[in-house]
């Protein structure tokens, strides 16, 4: 099982597809299932969704792998490094479709259990609205009782498992502004609306919905990821393109942000007789576990690797698509360390020199197929 899982994860690093492209990935799975004698269908374009039936009827427990890989060019040193220009797995989406073929490995070779393991490969986590949304209107979650979910980590060492009883990632929005104006000649601000200067402003003044105007208990992040203005340096520019993005657990605070953000701009605008464009896109919910699911998880994860490597780190700001099943269904995401420092590494998710210590998928196959038996077999404690 080890040579398979390690074997597998290679292929589809170097076969490395972009959001809603992964033709080829889509068909490697469907192949190693049919192999496995079962019978994949294809859902939300590239996605795969296949069952794998137990002996008897009962409970439904959904497990969900995420495919695509990201737009950059691989810097990892790796001999199975992608062969796709400009596309890398940067986020270790390769070891999970590999790590859960593992699971259907196991599965389908001993299929005693009761009920159903229905198997979720999950196209565009990646890019928001993300793919799990699109999944979900194509029945996948249907008489779905619980679902689970993995991500490797390279923050953790490898062979620890994290787990979160409550959030565990955070919602992700972006915002995208326009700010235009007369711009004009450098020597003569006073006929311009200077955009530059109010782009300036708002950026600096937007902090104080995070610092001044956020309940300081609550976790909210606001980020401004790109500027662009301005084409010569004795030029007022007529306008300059700002991206960035929200990050908080509450949708409230969120709405607060939101609508602080177009106040703001808009009263700057209205000082300086500019005008903007203001368009906030809602990405990804707050993944919030199951309690009692992630405590079978951390139940299993003890026995499997042992109390000292099960750990509970603090809930990231980053967001997660499988927060959408989460809605649906209770269920639990908990992470997988990869990470290994004698090994060099050490390198972040979406960084080109993204490695893992591959030596824990087997872990991750097991506490992944022993969590959904259990389920299946005594439900969630009280």
């Amino acid at each position: 099982m080890n040579d398979y899982v390690i074997s597998l994860r290679r292929k589809f690093h170097q076969n490395a597809e972009l959001s809603f492209k992964e033709f080829q990935t889509s068909k490697m799975i469907a192949r190693e299932l049919s192999e496995m004698g079962l019978r994949p269908m294809p859902i939300a374009g590239t996605g795969i969704c296949c069952d794998i039936n137990g002996k008897t009827q009962g409970r439904t427990v959904a497990l969900r792998a995420d495919i695509d890989a990201l737009p950059l060019e691989e810097m990892s040193g790796d001999q199975f490094s992608s062969k796709n220009k400009g596309v890398m797995h940067a986020c270790g989406h390769d070891a999970h479709i590999a790590m859960l073929l593992g699971v259907a490995r196991k599965l389908s070779a001993d299929p005693s259990f009761p009920g159903r393991v229905r198997l979720m490969f999950q196209p565009a986590e990646e890019s928001p609205p993300g793919g799990a949304i699109e999944m979900i209107r194509e029945g996948v979650m249907e008489n779905v009782d619980f679902v689970l979910g993995q991500h490797v980590i390279s923050t953790l060492p490898a062979g620890t498992i994290g787990i979160n009883f409550d959030y565990g990632a955070a919602i992700s929005d972006e915002f995208f502004i326009t700010i235009t104006g007369p711009g004009g000649h450098g020597s003569r601000p006073h006929e311009t609306s200077d955009v530059v200067y109010i782009t300036s402003l708002f950026i600096v003044s937007a902090q104080a919905l995070i610092s001044r105007m956020t309940d300081q208990t609550q976790p909210a992040v606001l980020t401004f990821g790109t500027i662009k203005a301005g084409d010569r340096f004795n030029i007022i520019a007529s306008k300059s393109e700002i991206s960035g993005t929200v990050r908080t657990y509450s949708k409230e605070i969120r709405d607060k942000i939101r609508d602080g953000l177009r106040d703001m701009l808009a009263s700057l605008c209205n000082l300086h007789g500019a005008q903007f464009s203001f368009n906030y896109e809602e990405g990804y919910p707050a993944l919030l576990n199951d309690r009692r699911v992630a405590e079978v998880v951390n139940q299993v994860a003890a026995q499997l690797a042992g109390k000292d490597h099960v750990v509970y780190p603090p809930p990231t700001m980053g967001g997660e698509d499988f927060s959408r099943f989460l809605e649906v269904a209770p269920g639990a995401f908990f992470r997988l360390g990869v990470g290994n420092v004698e090994k060099g590494i050490t390198a972040s998710q979406h960084s080109p020199r993204y490695r893992i210590d591959e030596s824990a998928l087997l872990l991750g196959v097991n506490v992944m197929t022993e969590t959904a038996l259990r389920l299946l077999l005594n439900g969630i404690p009280d």
